[in-house]
């Protein structure tokens, strides 16, 4: 009876063993892969999660828009998001860090898991340049404009900042901002304006003429 209950408790700590060792190398084969396919693919990640969110509140969205500005000149969009209240322009950035700064900066600090520090150009000027020209070529008013600029889950945006209207926030957290805005004290945007709109700028889409 001893020999056979010391076979059981062997034959369980080899399968609990076995267990554990098979998950440490899932564990050390598949975060790697899905850090690579993010990083590579992170506008197809980010769309994921924007069209939930578009799905979810049955607001418009238009993806990849291009619009000219100039005859020589063309400026892209990754997503325009159209809620109930305010029009998101939505940009998407990848960092291997966390970054620093504050939002008027030229470039922001860049800290990589490392140690390591280096400068980037900021991605919210950039959002806020392609903002107030896309209200230029519009008529849009900026007051229902918003400036978001999505990146990765693991990267920390510790940007000083007291702006309503622009924004840098990580994936995971997109959906709570967006929550957070559109429960402003405002009245809704116009529906049939609105529909409008979307179309208009729908139409405006040089990625689909070019096409």
């Amino acid at each position: 009876m001893i020999y056979k209950a010391l076979n059981t408790y062997q034959i369980i700590y080899i399968i609990v063993v076995s267990i554990i060792v098979g998950f440490a190398i899932f564990c050390a084969i598949f975060f790697p892969l899905r850090k690579r396919y993010i990083k590579n693919k992170y506008v197809e990640y980010y769309y994921k999660e924007i069209y939930k969110i578009a799905v979810a509140n049955d607001y418009y969205l238009i993806n990849e828009f291009t619009f000219k500005i100039d005859d020589n000149s063309l400026l892209k969009i990754d997503h325009i998001l159209f809620g109930n209240k305010y029009v998101y322009i939505i940009n998407d950035c990848y960092y291997e860090g966390d970054i620093v700064g504050k939002i008027l900066d030229k470039s922001l600090i860049c800290l990589s898991k490392k140690g390591k520090k280096y400068y980037i150009d900021n991605p919210i000027l950039k959002n806020r340049f392609l903002l107030t020209r896309l209200c230029m070529v519009t008529n849009l008013d900026p007051s229902i404009m918003i400036g978001i600029t999505v990146v990765n889950d693991d990267c920390s945006c510790e940007i000083n900042s007291d702006s309503k209207q622009f924004y840098a926030i990580s994936r995971n957290k997109l959906a709570s901002l967006v929550k957070a805005v559109e429960s402003r004290p405002i009245n809704n945007l116009n529906a049939k304006s609105l529909d409008k709109l979307v179309q208009s700028i729908n139409k405006m889409n040089r990625r689909k003429k070019n096409k």
